[in-house]
C-alpha cells in the first residue's frame, strides 16, 4: 500500500474517532488494574494476623471484586482538544445560568439557603461518624484482651523458671478441655451442664455486642437453694449444695470468700478459678474479648457473677506477682461495661499497668482515652490516679517526665503529700498538706497511695518525686482542682462496689452511710436499684419449686430439699421429723406461703411476673425467721440425738475395776 493510502486511511480513523466523541459526552470511569503482587500482599497480612484475631473477627462474607474493564486506547491530540473546547463550552453555559443574589426572589433565596445548609449538615454528620469510627478504634485497642496473658501459671514459669514451678497441669490420664482463662486442676469435679448458657442480645452498627448469661430450670432451683443457704447463715447448707452443683458460681463465690475470711487463700483462688472455668464453659460461640466489643450489663442479675469472679481473681493473681495476667484481666473486666464500670476497672487498670511495666499502654491511654464524664472526667488526666501514673509512666520510659509530674501535683497536690508520708519522706513545707472536702476526690487520691506506694519507693524515683514536688511547692496556694468528681454530691455505687470489694479496710471510712449502714452478701455486694432477671424468682418458687399455690406433692418436695440442705447427710428419727414437719406446716397456714417464697404484689391479678421488680437475693423478714425456726429445730434435734448416743455409749462401756 503506498503512502497516500496509508495517509487516507489513517484519516478516515481519525474521523470516525471525532464522530464517535460528538455522538457521546459521557465519560468512561475504568476500574483500575491491580498489581498481582498486592493481591500476595493482602494473603500475608492475612497470614500474619494471630490467632487470637481470627478467632474475635466476625464471620463475613468474601468480598465481590468489581470487573475489570478494559482500558481503552489513548486519545489522540486532536481529539483532546476537542474535549477540552467542549468543557469549555459546557462551563460557559454552567456560568451562564448562576443567578445574582441581587436579582434573585424571596422564594430562590430560601431554596438556596436549604440547599447549603443540607450540604453543611451532611458534612457535620459526615464528619461526626468519622470521629465516633476513630473513637471506637481506640477504644477497641485499649479493650482488646491478648489471650496469651491471661495465663498465671506461664507467667510464673518466665518469672522463675518451669521447674520452679509446680506442675500440677498433668492430668493423671483425664483429659482436661483447654480453657483461655483458667487451668483446670486434676481434682476438679467433671463438668458437666448444669444450666448456664449465654445468649446474644444485639449487635451494633459499630459491631459492638451484648450479651447475657441464662439459667435454665435446673440451675434456677439450685439459684433458690443457694439463696436460702446464705438466708440460714449455714454453710454446711452450701458445701451441701456445692457436692451437688459443683459448678454453681454464686456459691462458689460465697464459698471462697468463706474460705478468705478463714485464712485459706489458696482454696479461696481455686473456687473463684472454678467460678471462671465455669462461666467459660457457658460463653456464646461469638463472644470473644480478644477485640473489645463483647458487652455484658451488669443490670441484669445473672451477669454480675462472672464481674466478681474476675475481680476476685485480680485480687488472688496480685497476691502471686502475677502483674501481667492481673494487667490483662483488668482490661477484660473494663471492656465489659467501659461506660458503666461497675466494679470501678479503670480505678485500678493504671496501678496493674505499671506494676506490669505496661509504661507505654499508660501514657497513650492518658492522652487518648476519653469518658463520657458521667462518673469519670472526661480526660484521663483529670483523674488522680492516671495524673501520677502517667508521669511514672513517661518516666520509666524515657527518665524525663517533669512536667508531666508538676502539672499532677499542682492538680492534687494532696497525693503527694500523702504518698511521702506514706513512705516515711514528709517534705520540710508542709503547706499544701491539706485535707480535702470532698470525698470522692479524696477517696480517689487515697485509693491510689494504698495501690502504687510500693512503686514510688526506688530511690531514683522517690528523688524524682521529691524534686519535682518542691519545685512548684511555692506554685500551690489553694488547688484549683478542675475535676469533674468534685461536681458529685455522693461516691457513685459503683466507686462504692469497688472501695467494698477492695478489703482495704482504711477506705470503708470514705463510705456514705447510706453504704456502710446497709447490709449485703458478698456474693452480690450493693445491686444496682434498676436490677433486672431473665425470670422471675416469686414465679419459679410457685410453680418450680411449691409455693402456697401449689400443692400436696410440690409442698412434700420443698420440706424434703430443705431437710436435706439442714442435715447435711444426718439421720433423724422418724418421730422427730414428723415433728418438724408439722411445726413448718403450721407455720405455713398461719403465714400463708412458704419460707423463702416472696408476696406477691397487690393488685398483680393478671398472674405475669414483673421481671423488673424482684431481685435475687430478696428474702423478707418473715422469711428469715420460717427458716431460722427449722434451723433451730433442726440443730435441736441433732443435738439430742448426739447426747442420746453419747449416753448409750457410756452405757455400753465396762465400769473401771
Amino acid at each position: 500500500m503506498s503512502s497516500r493510502a496509508l495517509r487516507r486511511l489513517q484519516k478516515k480513523q481519525e474521523l470516525e474517532e471525532l464522530e464517535g466523541s460528538d455522538e457521546s459526552d459521557q465519560e468512561i470511569t475504568t476500574a483500575p488494574q491491580q498489581n498481582l503482587f498486592d493481591l500476595l500482599n493482602e494473603g500475608n497480612d492475612d497470614d500474619n494476623d494471630d490467632e487470637e484475631a481470627q478467632e474475635s473477627a466476625p464471620e463475613e462474607e468474601p468480598a465481590v471484586s468489581p470487573p475489570r474493564v478494559a482500558s481503552p486506547p489513548p486519545p489522540s491530540n486532536k481529539t483532546k482538544s476537542n474535549n477540552k473546547k467542549k468543557n469549555k463550552k459546557k462551563n460557559k453555559k454552567g456560568k451562564a445560568k448562576v443567578t445574582d443574589v441581587s436579582e434573585m426572589t424571596m422564594e430562590e433565596l430560601d431554596q438556596a439557603l436549604k440547599e447549603v445548609a443540607g450540604d453543611s449538615s451532611t458534612a457535620a454528620a459526615a464528619t461526626a461518624d468519622d470521629n465516633l469510627e476513630k473513637n471506637t478504634h481506640e477504644r477497641r485497642e485499649f479493650l482488646s484482651v491478648n489471650y496469651r496473658h491471661l495465663d498465671a501459671e506461664a507467667e510464673m514459669k518466665r518469672m522463675f523458671g518451669s521447674r520452679v514451678v509446680n506442675k500440677e497441669s498433668r492430668t493423671a490420664g483425664r483429659v482436661l478441655k483447654r480453657s483461655k482463662m483458667t487451668t483446670p486442676k486434676v481434682d476438679w469435679p467433671p463438668y458437666k451442664k448444669q444450666g448456664l448458657s449465654m445468649e446474644l442480645l444485639k449487635t451494633t452498627s459499630n459491631q459492638i455486642s451484648y450479651f447475657a448469661f441464662q439459667h435454665d430450670d435446673e440451675y434456677q432451683d439450685a439459684q433458690l437453694e443457694f439463696l436460702n443457704g446464705v438466708a440460714m447463715h449455714d454453710p454446711n447448707a452450701l458445701m451441701a449444695l456445692l457436692a451437688r452443683h459443683p459448678y454453681h458460681i454464686d456459691c462458689l463465690l460465697q464459698v471462697s470468700e468463706m474460705a478468705k475470711q478463714s485464712g485459706d487463700w489458696s482454696v479461696a483462688g481455686d473456687f473463684v478459678e472454678r467460678a471462671l472455668y465455669a462461666c467459660e464453659r457457658a460463653f456464646h460461640p461469638h463472644f470473644t474479648f480478644s477485640s473489645g466489643t463483647a458487652r455484658l450489663s451488669y443490670q441484669r442479675s445473672e451477669n454480675r457473677s462472672f464481674f466478681l469472679a474476675i475481680f476476685r481473681h485480680i485480687q488472688f493473681l496480685a497476691r502471686r506477682g502475677c502483674w501481667r495476667t492481673a494487667f490483662e484481666f483488668n482490661k477484660l473486666l473494663f471492656s465489659l461495661d467501659p461506660e458503666g464500670d461497675p466494679l470501678g476497672a479503670l480505678l485500678s487498670l493504671d496501678s496493674y499497668a505499671l506494676s506490669a511495666r505496661e509504661y507505654d499502654f499508660v501514657v497513650r491511654m492518658a492522652t487518648t482515652w476519653k469518658n463520657d464524664g458521667t462518673m469519670y472526667p472526661v480526660d484521663l488526666t483529670s483523674m488522680p490516679n492516671f495524673a501520677f501514673s502517667a508521669a511514672y509512666a513517661q518516666y520509666k520510659l524515657s527518665s524525663s517526665g517533669e512536667e508531666e509530674l508538676q502539672q499532677a501535683v499542682l492538680k492534687f497536690p494532696t497525693v503527694c503529700s500523702k504518698m511521702l508520708e506514706k513512705l516515711g519522706e514528709p517534705l520540710d513545707d508542709a503547706s499544701f498538706m491539706k485535707s480535702l472536702p470532698e470525698p470522692y476526690l479524696e477517696l480517689l487520691e487515697t485509693l491510689f497511695v494504698e495501690r502504687t506506694h510500693e512503686l514510688f519507693k526506688e530511690p531514683e524515683v522517690l528523688a524524682w518525686f521529691k524534686k519535682n514536688a518542691l519545685a512548684v511547692s511555692n506554685q500551690i496556694k489553694e488547688a484549683t482542682r478542675s475535676l469533674a468528681c468534685e461536681q458529685h454530691g455522693a461516691i457513685p455505687l459503683s466507686v462504692s462496689r469497688h472501695v467494698v470489694l477492695t478489703d482495704i479496710q482504711t477506705l470503708l471510712g470514705f463510705l456514705p452511710s447510706s453504704v456502710t449502714g446497709s447490709s449485703y452478701h458478698m456474693y452480690d455486694p450493693l445491686p444496682p436499684s434498676d436490677s433486672i432477671s431473665g425470670y422471675d424468682i416469686n414465679d419459679r418458687m410457685r410453680s418450680g419449686r411449691g409455693g402456697a399455690a401449689a400443692a400436696g406433692e410440690g409442698n412434700g418436695n420443698f420440706f424434703e430439699n430443705i431437710l436435706e440442705t439442714l442435715l447435711a447427710g444426718r439421720r433423724l428419727p422418724a418421730q422427730r421429723m414428723h415433728e418438724i414437719r408439722q411445726l413448718i406446716e403450721r407455720e405455713m397456714q398461719q403465714g400463708g406461703r412458704l419460707p423463702g417464697a416472696f408476696p406477691e404484689e397487690e393488685g398483680d391479678d393478671d398472674g405475669q411476673p414483673d421481671m423488673d421488680e424482684h431481685l435475687l437475693g430478696a428474702v423478707t423478714q418473715e422469711d428469715l425467721e420460717v427458716q431460722q425456726l427449722l434451723a433451730d429445730n433442726v440443730e435441736q434435734a441433732l443435738q439430742e440425738q448426739q447426747q442420746q448416743e453419747q449416753r448409750h455409749h457410756q452405757q455400753q462401756q465396762p465400769p473401771n475395776p
